[in-house]
């Protein structure tokens, strides 16, 4: 139980007297925008930072603790939302860090052995313990840091955005470790954006706004819109907003392929008018993460016909992909779309700036009408371009990485998952940013791992399946069971 917890980091408020209780066996979901205070809180119970005041009770004692190791062995371990992992490592590796420490000699036998058994025991079987974390996909890299979470033993398992990255079938296998642990009387803290989740796996929910506590909710007595409501503070009616009409087939061409192909893709085709979303379906780890490195120029690929805005590629890296018109939206914001030591201003500004021209405060004052409407219109908290961009919200972060596209001349914007582990408010605001860059032109080619994403804003889907397009869906015909019929082959 946590009474009157405060977090303050110099004059910003993280946390201002929230109160919560996770009781035994049960799931207790905390939601709330982002900068809410969830993170806060999960890294309090975590033992990675510590409360400015307030008090935790757990287990009848009071809870104090001064690093993650003390809170482990108290019973407390957090799946964190920015893995805590080292990439470099093996899984093995990685997962036995948290049990070496003071414990002499590193076996890496005995690593694998112990890895082999708890991925095996936890139905993780697709997961080499020999593998390098940083070559598998960011969805594996979150199963890993579950596992180790797990693999604590923990009495409170503290679970922070652990399903972002995970496809459906990910996020089943999290739900079936869920109820296994509860069923032995473990707590679970679920802090996740995605409302369906929660009204399906949460028990109980608290509420956050601002860093404080604004309500509570039981399973099945508060419909998505009264939840929103609550996190925003403001009246929510519809998730989605309104799909732009579907271009006609005299809007030009903005991206043709046929035939392309490179390491996991065999003769992709697809065409993007301009004005139209296109999205791209299927499970994760069928190509579609390829698909998006490889139309940016990011990962080496032919095809027989290669056009973006009616002229032909020849030689794309992301240098050329973004004079020719084009931008990216990546996986991973951390480690690819951001560069975390510099301000919010100059991640922004990040594609436009070569070696030779000028960069800081020079660049930051000639463009500075622009990263303001930028900052504006994406409703970006920060406190102003110089900010260093690390101090944001990861849903903040997003919007800098989707907003340096913004009135920028754009044919066409790839997107991998740019939704992923952020807020509904935050939701919303990214898909009127969509839509707006749509009706003024750009072709939008999306990678969602939510259905009803694809289904409610995209005017065709691509569903992929084993590196190819098992089928493309238009109209009416898109539904989620279309989707993932053909997402799993069969349809």
């Amino acid at each position: 139980m946590a009474s009157d917890l405060t977090k303050r980091y110099g004059a910003v408020r993280a946390l201002e007297d929230a109160n919560f209780e996770c009781r035994r066996g049960e799931v207790l979901a905390l939601v709330g925008e982002n900068g809410a205070g969830k993170s806060t809180v999960s890294r309090i119970l975590a033992g990675a930072t510590a409360a400015t005041s307030g008090s935790i009770t757990f287990n009848g004692s009071r809870f104090e603790v001064s690093s993650i190791a003390e809170a482990r062995a108290r019973g407390v371990a957090c799946a964190f939302q920015e893995l805590a992992l080292v990439p470099d490592w093996t899984v093995a590796e990685n997962l036995a860090l948290p049990e070496r420490r003071g414990r002499g000699l590193f076996s890496q036998r005995a690593a694998r052995e112990l890895a082999d058994e708890l991925l095996t025991g936890l139905d993780v079987t697709h997961i080499d313990p020999s593998a390098v974390l940083g070559d598998l996909r960011l969805a594996d890299r979150q199963v890993i840091e579950i596992v180790r979470a797990i693999a604590a033993d923990p009495r409170l398992l503290i679970l922070d955005e652990a399903s972002s990255a995970l496809s459906p079938t990910g996020v089943q296998w999290l739900f079936d470790r869920i109820r296994d642990l509860t069923a032995t009387g473990v707590g679970i803290i679920y802090v996740s954006h995605r409302l369906s989740e929660i009204s399906e796996i949460a028990d109980r929910g608290t509420v956050l706004r601002d860093g404080t506590t604004v309500g509570e909710f039981t399973r099945g007595s508060w419909s998505d819109d009264d939840l929103v409501s609550l996190m925003a503070g403001r009246t929510a009616r519809r998730h989605f907003p309104e799909r732009p009409a579907l271009p006609d087939e005299s809007a030009p061409l903005a991206l043709e392929v046929a035939g392309l192909r490179s390491e996991g893709l065999e003769n992709i085709d697809l065409t993007a008018r301009r004005g139209e979303i296109l999205g791209i379906g299927g499970l994760q780890g069928q190509g579609q993460a390829e698909l998006l490195r490889c139309l940016f120029g990011a990962t080496p690929a032919l095809a027989d016909t290669w056009n973006v805005g009616g002229r032909p590629v020849r030689r794309l890296s992301p240098t050329r992909a973004v004079s020719r018109g084009m931008g990216f939206v990546p996986e991973d914001r951390k480690t690819e779309g951001l560069a975390l030591t510099l301000g919010v201003g100059e991640n922004l500004l990040a594609p436009w700036l070569r070696p030779a021209s000028p960069g800081g405060d020079l660049a930051l004052q000639r463009s500075r009408t622009w990263i303001d409407h930028v900052l504006s219109s994406l409703s970006v908290r920060t406190r102003g371009p110089k900010e260093t961009v690390s101090a944001l919200s990861g849903g903040n972060q997003q919007k800098v990485v989707f907003g340096r596209w913004i009135d920028r001349d754009r044919t066409v914007l790839l997107l991998h998952d740019p939704t992923r582990g952020i807020d509904v408010r935050a939701k919303q605001e990214l898909y009127r940013a969509m839509l707006a860059l749509a009706e003024a032109g750009v072709a939008i080619v999306w990678f969602s791992t939510e259905v009803e994403e694809l289904v409610h804003l995209c005017h065709r889907v691509a569903v992929l399946y084993r590196g190819r397009v098992a089928r493309v869906l238009e109209g009416d015909a898109i539904t989620p069971d279309a989707i993932v019929g053909a997402a799993v082959g069969t349809a």
